[in-house]
């Protein structure tokens, strides 16, 4: 099992916090991604996910088979729910 280092920790919370602050940025100002704010926004947050699962409860370091049915999951998850966006949702 690998530990997460003090510099690397920093660098994924750098990224989350910047992260947070694009998808807030993002749904304030709507009118720049137009239609496509909700998929950006679900993007970002799939890339959090994946960060904190990866980086802080160190599924980085786990077996292979565990690695793969993370990442399918949480790609997955996403896709869902921007499918149902996309079929029920409106832009307004």
């Amino acid at each position: 099992m690998t530990h997460v280092t003090p510099a690397t920790a920093v660098r994924v919370w750098m990224f989350l916090v910047v992260a947070t602050v694009t998808s807030g940025w993002l749904i304030e100002h709507h009118s720049v991604a137009g239609r496509w704010t909700a998929v950006a926004v679900m993007l970002v947050a799939a890339l959090k996910g994946r960060a904190v699962l990866l980086y802080f409860m160190e599924l980085k370091g786990a077996p292979r088979g565990w690695r793969v049915a993370f990442e399918v999951w949480i790609w997955l998850c996403a896709a869902v729910v921007v499918a149902l966006w996309a079929v029920g949702g409106t832009s307004a």
